[in-house]
């Protein structure tokens, strides 16, 4: 009898070269973060627009807002769950199409009502697609490159505010507000359509819930042509990670240490990061820097992050904790630095553009980090609950800093923020420290 031939699915992705099917993977990821950053920011664009014609107080875009980031915070968390049941593709699928066909909705909203009902819906998706990016990026990119292919795919996020803007700031003069959302909804509902047809599904994931199916086979054809395939081989994910897992595994062996403190390095992060982002204009202009002068200051510092993590993706892969370590103490670095006296407005400007710049680096490098600490079953849960811990933090984070913004100076406000990434640098320290321990348990070969 002919022996059967088995293939060890997690080391051939693990050393396979860069080719064409991760160049497409990572392009069609890029491509639906930008539209998912296009479509956060396309109601924030648009709420001076909004306000005008329907005559509201500025406080009611506050509620909105406010139901969007609810939105994000339960999307990261069931997208992640749908990624884990039924695929990474589909899981991204669905988000995007749960936040263009509300998106799209919003361009014949004709009350705050309805507004604030789609931008919930919107942001439900919105907060969806980024588990499941990161997990079929983490899933199908090599070791060598994992996590530098999470964080320049987060580029397109960065980039698609700034599309957006440029966008808002050529049709609203000209055809009113809702025709940001109109293109913005229907670009995400052709990408959705588009979606379906060509991307495709994570090969780790085939590997778990399919092992033996034809979808499985074609996949490693078209990545590894010279493997021999034959009708009797087998395929195997890993050693462990085959059994099936629970959500409760999330908290098991070496994970019931790991999950709570990814949990807390995602939220004590993001709450400097999103205090920062959302309450910087404001403070400039209470240091005496000209309105222009800082939403341009806003702008370099958004230039600056998507630098930022071009120079820090050349590192991540080898030098991974770490990495987000050096990026938050040149934030703490800048925000501490901003209590010197008799600063300039050009110093400030210039110690605010670093800290954002390094802070986005530092926010962002932790989706490409998070993965591999989780097997294939449950990884988009694992990335989805801490995505969820981060989107708490922002719901936080912005409130706390408006209470604070009515008490303290911007040097005061400089060693606040300052204050939540001292603890995000020692829980660098932690899972840089952990990462050399063996994996036990559910773990499997590509968590080491």
């Amino acid at each position: 009898m002919e022996a059967k031939q088995t293939v060890h699915i997690a080391p051939l992705l693990d050393d396979m070269k860069i080719g064409r099917y991760h160049i497409g993977i990572f392009i069609l990821c890029f491509v639906t973060l930008f539209l998912d950053g296009m479509d956060f920011a396309a109601v924030l664009v648009a709420a001076p627009a909004i306000l005008r014609d329907w005559q509201l107080e500025p406080k009611v875009m506050g509620t909105i807002f406010g139901a969007g980031n609810l939105g994000l915070l339960i999307g990261a968390v069931a997208f992640g769950k749908l990624g884990d049941v039924y695929g990474r593709r589909i899981g991204i699928i669905a988000g995007v199409l749960t936040y263009s066909l509300p998106a799209l909705a919003t361009a014949f909203a004709d009350s705050y009502e309805h507004l604030l009902a789609l931008r919930f819906l919107t942001c439900i998706g919105i907060g969806g697609v980024l588990p499941n990016i990161v997990t079929l990026l983490t899933e199908g990119a090599p070791k060598r490159v994992r996590g530098s292919s999470v964080m320049l795919a987060l580029i397109g996020y960065a980039l698609g505010p700034a599309a957006v803007g440029g966008l808002a700031a050529f049709l609203i003069p000209r055809t009113g507000w809702p025709s940001v959302f109109l293109v913005v909804g229907i670009a995400g509902t052709l990408l959705g359509i588009l979606l379906y047809f060509v991307l495709p599904e994570s090969i780790r994931y085939l590997a778990l819930k399919k092992p033996q199916s034809e979808e499985l086979r074609q996949a490693l054809r078209r990545i590894a042509p010279d493997l021999a395939i034959a009708p009797q081989t087998q395929f195997v994910l890993g050693d462990t990670s085959q059994k099936k897992l629970v959500l409760a595994d999330l908290f098991r062996d070496r994970l019931a240490t790991i999950t709570p403190l990814l949990w807390a390095v995602f939220f004590v992060e993001t709450l400097t990061f999103m205090t920062l982002v959302s309450w910087v204009p404001i403070l400039l202009q209470r240091s005496g820097v000209s309105p222009a002068m800082a939403s341009l200051a806003f702008a370099y510092g958004a230039v600056g992050g998507v630098i930022a993590q071009l120079l820090l993706s050349r590192f991540i892969d080898s030098f991974g904790w770490l990495t987000t370590l050096f990026a938050t103490i040149v934030a703490v670095g800048a925000l501490f630095a901003l209590g010197m006296p008799d600063l300039t407005p050009t110093v400030v400007i210039s110690l605010i553009v670093v800290a954002m710049s390094f802070a986005t680096s530092a926010h962002n490098s932790l989706y490409s980090l998070v993965g591999p600490f989780y097997p294939t079953a449950i990884r988009g849960n694992g990335v989805g609950l801490a995505s969820g811990a981060a989107r708490v933090a922002a719901i936080i984070g912005p409130v706390v800093g408006g209470l604070l913004v009515s008490q303290l100076s911007l040097s005061g406000m400089g060693i606040a923020m300052a204050i939540p990434y001292i603890a995000t640098a020692i829980l660098c320290l932690v899972f840089y420290a952990l990462r050399t321990r063996p994996a036990p348990g559910v773990n499997e070969r590509a968590h080491a």
